[in-house]
């Protein structure tokens, strides 16, 4: 792959940030058995558990939050995806144009074959991530979950002066064909930095309906909030997109002081419920309060 941006031979996946978790921020949508996003519920209309136990209150909610966003586009470029490379580059450029909201939002785009590299470091400059994503030429293997340990802890790095989103639009196969880390490490990474995933899989469903990529990739979006959507032509990589900028746009924001919260590296396993029936929220399962080393290797 010939970049002449930073490259980054993997960093070890059992990295430690050193933030004790007294206050829990959460993103999430809501959709009826349309599919369709409702965003005009108010605090009340929420059941929120941490542990099977409810807090007392919200100290912060916001409905379709506007609140800052920080984004990583991962791009698979290894060989497997040359034949369709520039559609899925091209769809890219228009979900960053669209998505990024100037002064306030900014990206970072990383590459992944047998390496992850940084093409573009964090930015509000939606010209810089569009030539970014230009610039990627694919070849090689997948290391999939390399790079999105990679990603959820360059986002968790980001100084921020308050609540933050969090997300990673992750555009690949699902296959890790490099086997430094594991599904079950790249999973904690992104509960322990609090980041969305939205898995693009470029399969075709309709020939490979069991596809162990998708199995991968579902997983990875449900656990964190995210959603799977299908990419494998230009028009349904477009309208998976324009669904996660949908997404993006309609999202609730949470924050409570957990119940019962000891700073032990345990995993809490968190659920909102709507109070209305036929509503749907799509939230991350849990967190890690204040994770050691030691919990981040396995996710429950």
């Amino acid at each position: 792959m010939s970049m002449k941006a930073s490259d980054y031979s993997f960093i070890s996946p059992i990295t430690t940030i050193s933030k004790e978790v007294n206050e829990v921020n959460l993103a999430f949508t809501v959709t009826d058995h349309h599919g369709h996003f409702i965003s005009d519920l108010r605090a009340e209309d929420f059941r929120l558990l941490d542990n099977q136990l409810a807090p007392g209150h919200f100290t912060f909610f916001q409905q379709r939050s506007d609140l800052p966003l920080h984004l990583a586009v991962l791009i698979d470029a290894s060989a497997s995806v040359t034949h369709r490379f520039k559609t899925e580059q091209n769809a890219a450029l228009a979900f960053v144009r669209k998505t990024l909201r100037a002064g306030k939002d900014e990206a970072t785009v990383i590459a992944f074959n047998d390496r992850v590299t940084m093409i573009q470091d964090l930015t509000g400059e939606t010209a810089s991530v569009s030539r970014a994503i230009a610039r990627v030429n694919p070849g090689g293997s997948t290391a999939l979950y390399d790079a999105i340990i990679y990603a959820a802890d360059k986002l968790r790095r980001i100084p921020e002066s308050g609540i933050t989103r969090r997300a990673i639009v992750l555009l690949t196969d699902g296959v890790d064909t490099v086997g430094r880390s594991t599904l079950s490490q790249a999973q904690a990474a992104a509960a322990r930095d609090e980041v969305m995933i939205f898995s693009l899989t470029t399969n075709m469903a309709e020939v490979y309906p069991n596809s162990p990529g998708d199995a991968v990739l579902k997983q990875l979006a449900l656990a964190t909030g995210g959603m799977m959507l299908p990419a494998n032509d230009e028009a349904r990589l477009s309208a998976s997109l324009r669904n996660i900028e949908k997404a993006l746009r309609n999202q609730y924001i949470v924050a409570y002081s957990p119940p019962e919260f000891r700073a032990d590296g345990t995993y809490h396993r968190v659920e909102v419920v709507p109070v209305k029936k036929g509503l749907r929220a799509n939230c991350r399962k849990g967190y890690y309060a204040n994770a050691p080393v030691e919990a981040l290797k396995t996710q429950p």
